[in-house]
C-alpha cells in the first residue's frame, strides 16, 4: 500500500520516531508546559503564535535565511526551487526547520505553518506583499486602467483581472521588458526599494496616473503596476517585481557560515602562564574576601545588596578597584561562599562551605569559581550604574540580574574555544581584536532576531572577565579554560534561550566533572616554595607561590607590600600584636620564621617581637563597665592624662587601677589606637586571648541566590511524556471492546515484586492488570501501560479511559500481565 500522505503537522509528528520527538520538546521546552495529552495536542501547541515567535527568534541567520525563502514562496514548494531561490543547498537548514516543527510535508510539498509566516511581519526578507495583494487595493477602474496600459484585453470582472495582472507582471521577462521602456530616474527608484525596505513615501500616492501622461517616475511606474499603492502617502514595491529585480534571489547572498574569526596564533605555554596567574590570584583574592568579611562582615542594604562605602571598604583592604571588587563579591556569592546571615540586622558573611573549599587545591577552588561565574545571570559590570528607576545599582543587590549575560558569556567563549582550537599542536589562536569585534558579529549571525544594541558591551564585559578569572590568557582559551567549557556541557544554546542555573546537587556534580581542568591548572602553576627570606629591614620576600597553610600563617604577623613573581610582606608593631591577640606568643613567631626562613631572623625583627610580646598585656583591660589595670602607676597616668582617652570617661580608683565608662572592646580599640599594646584578662585576673572566632552564615545562599528560574525537564523525563503521547494515540485507535475483558487472578505481592514488574512493562511498553486502592480504599482492578515508575510513583495510560495519571505504589495490591491481543475497553 502506498504510504498515507502528510496533510498536516499532526501527521508528521506522528511519523517521527521517539529521538525525533524528543529533540523537538528539548528545542522547545515551552511545549511542554503543559504537556500535551497526545501528538495532535502536540502539533496544536507547535503552531501557536507565541511558541513559534520563540523558536523563530532562536535561528541562525542560514536557517533564517531559508525560513524566510519559503515565506515568500508559493505553497506547497519543493526543496530544489527553495535552493534555487536561495541560492545554495537547503538540505540542511530545512533539516533544522523540520526538527523544529515549523515546516512539514514531502520534499515536492513542502509547507510553513501559518504563525511561522507571520512572525517575519509584512515584509519577509525585505519583499512587499504579492501582486494580487498589493494591485488588489486599487479600484475596479483603475485596474483596468493599468490593464489597458499594459495592452491586456479588458475584464470585466475585477479578481480576473487582478489574476491577468498578477501573472503578467510576475514573469521576470516581461518586467525586464517594461524596465527598458522605462524612463532612466524609473530604474533608480526601484533601486533605492528592492532591497527593502519596499516602502516609499510619496505624497498623493493614490491619485489617478496612466502611462501617457505620467509626468514623474514614480507616476510611470504606478501606471505599469510596477508600482503599487500601500496607503494615501505612500507606495510599495510588490514582491514578484522585487524577486525580478533581484534576479529571483531572495538574499543578496546565502549566509552558510557564520563571519570569520581573526586570530592569530601563541604559544600554548604564553596563553597556559598568563592565565594561570590569573586564575591563582582570584583564588587568593576569594580567600582575603572571605577571610576579610569573617572578621568584619559589613551589613546588607535595607533593599538589598552592598552598599558603596562597604564595596569601597572592601576593595581598598584587598588592594582592587572597585569594579574588580564588584566582580569579586558577585562570583564568590554565585559559588556559595558568601550569604546573607539571616539574621535580624543581616550581614553579608562567608558560609560553611568557604571552609570547605578551603581545603581544596588552588584547581579545584577555582572550578569552583569558574563554574559559579559561567551560570550566574548576574552581571557584576552593572555595578554602579543607574537602574531603570536612575537609582544606583548596587553589588549583590537584585538590579545585577542581567540573564541575558549568561547567555552571550556562554555562546562567546564557546565559540572563541572552538575557534581558538583550530592550530598547530603547540600553539592556540589568540583574539587579534581585544574588544572582541569579531565575536560580536559571529554572536549576531547566530540569532540575527535577538540582537541588541547591548551585545557589543556583553561581549566585551565577558571577555575582560574571563581574562581576569583565567579561563583565557593573551586572548586565547587557556587549556584549563577549554576543559572546564567542555565539562559545563557547552552553552545552553544561544538560539534557544538560556536553562535554568544548576541546583546545589547538580553544581557538586559539575564541580567533580570538571577534575580534569583542575588538575590542567595546578601542573600549570609552578610548585609552591617552602621557604621565604627574611630581611634586616623587617621585610620578609616570598621567592615565589606559598603553600596556602603558611601564607595564612604568614598574613597574620605581617602586612602585604606587594605582589608579583615575588610577594614581599612586612612585619611591624600592629602585624605582630594582632597576631598575639590571635594566641600566638613570641617565641612561637620567632620559632616559625626561623623554620620557614632560608636566612637567619635578623636582630632588628627579633628584637621588634620580643619587646612586642613584652609590652603586649602591661595594661589589662576588664569588666567594671571596664576597667585599666597596670603596675606601672606612670603608664596608666599617661593614659589618664592623654586627650585621645577622653572618650573612655577614664577616673583613677587606685595607683594601679583606673575605671571606665566604655565596655571592653572600645577601650581596648581606643588604647591600640594610642599605640599601646593593651590585653584583655578574664575576672579570675589572668590573661584573656581575646581571639575572635571568624562568623560564617548559616543560610545556605542569599535571597538573589535563591532567585532561579523552574528546571527544565531531563531527557528521560522527555522520553516518559512521548511515551505517554504515542500510548494515548494508540489506544484511540484500538478497536472498541464489545463486553470487556475479564482479569486473570490477581496474586498479591511485596511492593519491590510490583515495582519490577512495572518496570519491566515500560521498557517493553507492555500492558499490564493492576490491582490498586482508590483514596476511599476502594479496591480497583484495571488494564493500565506504564510509562515511568520513579520516586514511588507510576505515570501510567489509564486504558479504558484513555488518560495518563499517576499510581502511588504503596497503594498498588498486585500485578499480572495481559494479553496485549485481547480486546479492551474504549
Amino acid at each position: 500500500m502506498p504510504p498515507t500522505p502528510v496533510r498536516s503537522l499532526a501527521d508528521e509528528l506522528r511519523s517521527w520516531d521517539d529521538e525525533a520527538l524528543v529533540s523537538l520538546l528539548e528545542q522547545r521546552p515551552d511545549l511542554t508546559v503543559p504537556p500535551p495529552a497526545d501528538l495532535g495536542g502536540l502539533a496544536t501547541a507547535a503552531v501557536t503564535r507565541l511558541s513559534v515567535q520563540r523558536a523563530v527568534d532562536g535561528l541562525d541567520a542560514r536557517t533564517l535565511q531559508v525560513l524566510e525563502v519559503m515565506a515568500v514562496s508559493p505553497e506547497p514548494v519543493s526543496s530544489g526551487e527553495l535552493s534555487r531561490r536561495w541560492g545554495a543547498p537547503v538540505s540542511g537548514p530545512l533539516a533544522e526547520l523540520r526538527g523544529l516543527g515549523l515546516v512539514w510535508g514531502g520534499a515536492r510539498s513542502l509547507h510553513l505553518v501559518r504563525a511561522a509566516r507571520e512572525s517575519l511581519g509584512p515584509h519577509p526578507a525585505g519583499l512587499g506583499p504579492p501582486l494580487a495583494e498589493a494591485l488588489g487595493r486599487r479600484s475596479p477602474q483603475r485596474l483596468a486602467e493599468v490593464m489597458e496600459d499594459l495592452g491586456l484585453p479588458p475584464s470585466g470582472d475585477p479578481d480576473t483581472a487582478l489574476a491577468r495582472l498578477a501573472g503578467h507582471l510576475g514573469d521576470p521577462a516581461i518586467v525586464a521588458a517594461l524596465l527598458e521602456k522605462a524612463p532612466q530616474p524609473a530604474a533608480q527608484v526601484l533601486e533605492r526599494l528592492v532591497w527593502g525596505p519596499p516602502v516609499g513615501q510619496v505624497p498623493d500616492a493614490d491619485r489617478a496616473v496612466r502611462a501617457g501622461t505620467a509626468g514623474s517616475p514614480v507616476e510611470w511606474l504606478l501606471a505599469h503596476g510596477l508600482l503599487a499603492v500601500a496607503d494615501p502617502g505612500h507606495v510599495v514595491l510588490p514582491r514578484e517585481i522585487g524577486l525580478a529585480l533581484r534576479g529571483g534571489r531572495v538574499h543578496r547572498r546565502p549566509e552558510q557560515t557564520p563571519p570569520p574569526l581573526e586570530l592569530r596564533e601563541r604559544k600554548n605555554t604564553q596563553a597556559d602562564d598568563t592565565a594561570g596567574l590569573a586564575a591563582a590570584e582570584a583564588v587568593r583574592l576569594a580567600e582575603a574576601l572571605g577571610t576579610l568579611w569573617g572578621a568584619d562582615p559589613p551589613p546588607l542594604l535595607r533593599a538589598g545588596g552592598l552598599s558603596v562605602r562597604d564595596l569601597r571598604r572592601t576593595a581598598t583592604a584587598l588592594d582592587l578597584d572597585e569594579a574588580t571588587a564588584a566582580l569579586l563579591v558577585e562570583i564568590a556569592l554565585a559559588a556559595g561562599l558568601i550569604a546573607d546571615d539571616g539574621e535580624a540586622d543581616p550581614s553579608w558573611l562567608p558560609t560553611a562551605e568557604f571552609d570547605t573549599w578551603l581545603a581544596g587545591s588552588i584547581g579545584e577552588r577555582w572550578v569552583r569559581l569558574a563554574l559559579a561565574w559561567w551560570d550566574t545571570p548576574r552581571a557584576a559590570a552593572l555595578v554602579g550604574s543607574r537602574g531603570p528607576k536612575d537609582s544606583p545599582v548596587s553589588a549583590l543587590g537584585p538590579g545585577v540580574e542581567r540573564p541575558q549575560a549568561r547567555i552571550v558569556r556562554q555562546h562567546v567563549l564557546t565559540d572563541l574555544a572552538a575557534e581558538t582550537a583550530r592550530h598547530p599542536e603547540g600553539t592556540v589562536g589568540a583574539l587579534a581584536d581585544p574588544n572582541g569585534s569579531g565575536l560580536v558579529e559571529r554572536l549576531v549571525w547566530t540569532a540575527p532576531r535577538r540582537g541588541s544594541a547591548s551585545q557589543p558591551e556583553l561581549v566585551r564585559w565577558a571577555l575582560t572577565e574571563a581574562a581576569w578569572l583565567g579561563l583565557t590568557g593573551l586572548g586565547a582559551i587557556s587549556s584549563f579554560g577549554r576543559s572546564l567549557i567542555e565539562s559545563a556541557d557547552g552553552a545552553p544554546g544561544y538560539g534557544t534561550g538560556s536553562g535554568p542555573e544548576p541546583t546545589t546537587a547538580q553544581t557538586a556534580r559539575r564541580v567533580d566533572g570538571a577534575r580534569p581542568a583542575a588538575g590542567l591548572l595546578d601542573g600549570t602553576l609552578p610548585e609552591p616554595v617552602d621557604h621565604v627570606l627574611l630581611q634586616a629591614d623587617l621585610s620578609v620576600v616570598a621567592p615565589g607561590r606559598l603553600p596556602a597553610a603558611t601564607e595564612r600563617e604568614l598574613l597574620l604577623m605581617a602586612e602585604v607590600e606587594s605582589r608579583g613573581g615575588a610577594s614581599v610582606f612586612r612585619i611591624t608593631p600592629a602585624s605582630v600584636r594582632r597576631a598575639l591577640d590571635a594566641g600566638r606568643t613570641g617565641e612561637d613567631l620567632i620559632r616559625w620564621l626561623g623554620a620557614h626562613s632560608r636566612t637567619p631572623v635578623p636582630q632588628p625583627l627579633e628584637y621588634l617581637i620580643t619587646d612586642s610580646a613584652r609590652r603586649y598585656g602591661r595594661l589589662r583591660v576588664g569588666v567594671a563597665s571596664a576597667y585599666l589595670r597596670a603596675d606601672d602607676e606612670t603608664l596608666l597616668t599617661e593614659v589618664l592624662a592623654d586627650r585621645r582617652a577622653a572618650a573612655l570617661r577614664l577616673r583613677r580608683l587606685a595607683p594601679t587601677v583606673l575605671a571606665a565608662g566604655a565596655p571592653p572592646d572600645l577601650v581596648l580599640a581606643a588604647l591600640r589606637e594610642m599605640g599601646l599594646a593593651p590585653a584583655a584578662e578574664s575576672p579570675d585576673g589572668d590573661l584573656l586571648v581575646h581571639a575572635v572566632p571568624p562568623r560564617r552564615a548559616r543560610a545556605a545562599a542569599s535571597p538573589v541566590a535563591r532567585r532561579q528560574p523552574p528546571p527544565t525537564a531531563s531527557a528521560e523525563a522527555l522520553r516518559t511524556a512521548v511515551r505517554a503521547m504515542r500510548a494515548v494515540e494508540q489506544n484511540v485507535r484500538r478497536p472498541v471492546a464489545r463486553g470487556g475483558a475479564e482479569p486473570p487472578p490477581l496474586v498479591p505481592m511485596d511492593p519491590a515484586g510490583a515495582i519490577a514488574v512495572l518496570r519491566e512493562a515500560a521498557a517493553l511498553r507492555r500492558p499490564l492488570w493492576i490491582g490498586y486502592l482508590e483514596d476511599a480504599g476502594k479496591a480497583v482492578r484495571q488494564i493500565i501501560e506504564p510509562l515511568a515508575v520513579e520516586g514511588g510513583r507510576i505515570r501510567a495510560l489509564e486504558v479504558a479511559s484513555g488518560r495518563v495519571r499517576g499510581y502511588s505504589v504503596h497503594r498498588v495490591i498486585a500485578v499480572a500481565a495481559t494479553d496485549e491481543t485481547a480486546p479492551e475497553a474504549g
